[in-house]
């Protein structure tokens, strides 16, 4: 890999409150390539309408007053990620990248790519794109990352603020994000921190989502050793969840086996994925999915292959959750039910099957919880789980609801 040079200006390439949005895109791209810390330090409105791809050892360093405004590609086919880790798109690790102090304006700009009520045939719209990472910040096989600072007030039903990926070592701190989409969506990896945040969603603010739906998580494993710290949810939330904590399960691959829409399989050390209608349709696979390329249609499903970045020794069957600490969290909003810990089993993701084994959700910490405004349920239940601790804050066992599992079958503690 070509040698990065030390630190730049990005207004050196061009990159200007002046330029036209392909000319923005284009001058950042080309400066993140050759330097390692990128500055944008003249405040005012940067219109830009392409997708920056991020190589490893890469520092964006945006001043106070510097606004990012996303633009709409002059073929429509918009990209779901503002910015985006190159390994995402090679299905290879990158290391040590950082985002300090971008303030996104979504300007109405969403995805071109599936989203969870279209059709397989949508995928192939947006060739930019990789399904299932739909954050304005996206962040797939990474290690060493660290984003501050970060600012959007006006997401869409689409995309997701920041979302994060089959990752390790990852810091997030000081994100104010609104709208009607996930603020930050964690897919599987292990050892992050998400701290001194604020969130007004209308779907999750936080989502731990070991499992999802094909179109909403690009690969499917286990999320571990979390910190959620100082983390508030402010008044005027619209419905959706505080916090999402989704398990699941793949199975081995077999000739004849049913398969419905976000299904997962395994086969000879690969995992596929059905892309289809979320409408609970079942299909019939005759054909073992083992191809390289990104998807294939075979008997009438589409596939996708994904754990790119994975050998096949490291691609496992259960999609579960443990060791993680929810710590100061602040419910300023009046909700139904705060937080959600289950797997899924409706159209858009049957997420575990009957003589599976049952993901493990085990040692889920809520330390000093305020619920600040009227909660019906705090905590749902969904799926067996141990080391459940409620620890300080204001929670009361009536406001936690097991459902779906038996009651010896979640171990939840007070101390």
């Amino acid at each position: 890999m070509k040698h990065k040079k030390e630190r730049s200006d990005a207004s050196a390439f061009g990159f200007s409150p002046r330029s036209g949005p392909a000319e923005n895109s284009q001058a950042l791209q080309n400066a993140v390539n050759e330097y390692e810390t990128v500055t944008v330090n003249e405040p005012g409105i940067y219109d830009i309408s392409g997708s920056i791809r991020l190589p490893s050892d890469t520092h964006l360093l945006f001043s106070p007053g510097v606004i990012l405004r996303r633009m709409p590609l002059e073929n429509r086919l918009n990209e779901g990620n503002l910015f985006v880790n190159e390994g995402a798109f090679s299905g290879s690790f990158n290391n040590n990248i950082s985002i300090d102090g971008a303030h996104i304006i979504v300007n109405g700009v969403e995805s071109a790519a599936v989203s969870s009520d279209d059709c397989a045939d949508s995928v192939r719209a947006a060739l930019n794109s990789v399904t299932g990472l739909r954050g304005h910040l996206s962040f797939l096989y990474v290690k060493n990352l660290r984003l501050n600072h970060i600012i959007i007030n006006d997401l869409l039903s689409k995309d997701y603020g920041i979302q994060v990926s089959d990752f390790e070592d990852v810091i997030i701190e000081n994100v104010h994000i609104e709208g009607k989409k996930d603020g930050v969506h964690f897919g599987p990896g292990r050892n992050f921190v998400l701290r001194e945040s604020e969130f007004c969603t209308g779907d999750d603010a936080i989502a731990i989502n070991c499992a999802d739906y094909s179109v909403s998580n690009p690969n499917f494993g286990t999320v571990s050793d979390g910190l959620i710290e100082n983390c508030t949810e402010l008044f005027g939330a619209d419905s959706g969840l505080f916090i999402r904590i989704l398990v699941g399960t793949a199975r081995e691959w077999k000739q004849g086996m049913t398969v419905r829409h976000s299904d997962a399989v395994l086969t000879k050390g690969g995992m596929y994925r059905v892309v289809m209608r979320p409408d609970n349709k079942e299909y019939i696979s005759q054909t073992e999915p083992c191809f390289d390329e990104d998807f294939c249609e075979l008997d009438g499903i589409f596939w996708l292959k994904t754990h790119k970045a994975y050998a096949p020794e490291k691609i496992s069957l259960n999609a579960g959750c443990r060791n993680i600490v929810f710590r100061g969290l602040k419910l300023d909003n009046p909700r139904q039910r705060a937080v959600l810990i289950y797997r899924n089993n409706d159209g858009y993701l049957h997420s575990w099957y009957p003589g599976s084994n049952i993901p493990q959700v085990n040692n889920i910490r809520f330390e000093n919880t305020e619920i600040l405004k009227p909660v019906d349920r705090f905590l749902d239940i969904e799926t067996p789980a141990c080391n459940i601790v409620i620890q300080g804050g204001n929670i009361k066992e009536k406001d936690i609801h097991i459902s779906c599992v038996k009651d010896e079958d979640v171990k939840i503690s007070f101390t």
